[in-house]
């Protein structure tokens, strides 16, 4: 058992090294440790406003580049696509203002909207998808073998009219024939929203912004073994998708270049360009100017951001 004596040796200790504490605070080490706190203080301060500085010029750049843009949109986006049929695909939470910003320069340049669809969170999900699948493949028996690579092919038919990823011959053109049922499938299954009728386009726009769960890290259906995360379903659609067009363009907000789907589709190298800066009004012009580039056969990354290539593709 500990004596009393302990205790009242240990209790001296601590209020004597308090008050030694104490006395060199207020004694010799005062001024060391206020001018070190104080110097410390100091440059804490000045790499903030060092920082605020640099922040207010880029933002000044991107303003100046981003009314440019706008001002010059006539100009930059003219009749590039003229006649053609475009796509245009939202993400489960995209903004109406910026699909509606995007469709509105897309008629300026002189295309026609298509189709106008949007994902839900579990379009290409294998959780509760045994029917569905069962309807796909009656629809079209080629299908390939893997559940998730079926859900993806039929998607990419339903909405390009192309199946060359099946084998090829009387299969490959009997599926094609079926796309516009094949996308009746996914909407009455609530696996796609839509407002307009069915018309297979080769020209896409994928609208992301930072509301997004298109790219989110998502575990695996336990249900379905051969199921994927929600973020590796989306990515190997979009680059399907890409196979199966002409041009396709992933365009997003400023969350979406940092931790949504132009960001993540920029990491993974996709065959897909993407546009930042959806938002600003330069955004969907960059977008309409993407999409005739990819017509052409030129792929990239465009915007604003610290990983874009550069801000819109040259003109022919």
């Amino acid at each position: 058992m500990i004596d009393f004596r302990y205790h009242l040796v240990s209790l001296v200790s601590v209020f004597l090294a308090l008050a030694v504490g104490i006395v060199l605070g207020a004694g010799p080490l005062k001024e060391p440790i206020g001018e070190s706190l104080q110097s410390q203080v100091d440059a804490l301060r000045a790499d903030r406003d060092d920082l605020r500085v640099k922040i207010d010029a880029a933002s000044g750049n991107i303003d100046k580049q981003n009314d440019f843009v706008t001002a010059a949109a006539p100009e930059l986006i003219g009749d590039s696509l003229k006649n053609e049929d475009v796509s245009i695909i939202g993400a489960p939470q995209s903004d109406p203002e910026q699909v509606e910003e995007v469709t509105n320069r897309i008629k300026e340049a002189g295309g026609k909207i298509g189709g106008d669809v949007s994902f839900v969170d579990g379009t290409l999900a294998l959780t509760d998808a045994a029917d569905f699948l069962s309807t796909l493949r009656d629809l079209v028996p080629s299908l390939p073998a893997d559940d998730s690579t079926a859900l993806r092919a039929a998607l990419v038919i339903a909405l390009t009219g192309e199946a060359s990823m099946l084998e090829g011959g009387q299969s490959r053109d009997a599926a094609e024939k079926k796309s516009s049922d094949i996308f009746d499938a996914f909407v009455d299954a609530g696996r796609l929203r839509t407002d307009t009728d069915h018309k297979p386009t080769s020209l896409f726009v994928v609208i992301d912004n930072e509301n997004s769960t298109l790219a989110d890290e998502t575990e695996p259906s336990p249900e379905a073994s051969d199921d994927k995360g929600n973020r590796t379903l989306i990515t190997d659609f979009i680059n399907s998708l890409t196979s199966e067009s002409k041009s396709v363009v992933v365009a997003g907000d400023a969350g979406s270049a940092q931790n949504g789907l132009v960001s993540v589709l920029r990491t993974e190298k996709s065959r897909a360009s993407t546009v930042d800066g959806l938002g600003l009004g330069a955004g969907a012009v960059i977008t309409v100017r993407a999409l005739a580039a990819g017509e052409a056969g030129i792929h990239g990354h465009y915007g604003f951001s610290d990983d874009a290539e550069e801000i819109m593709p040259g003109k022919d």
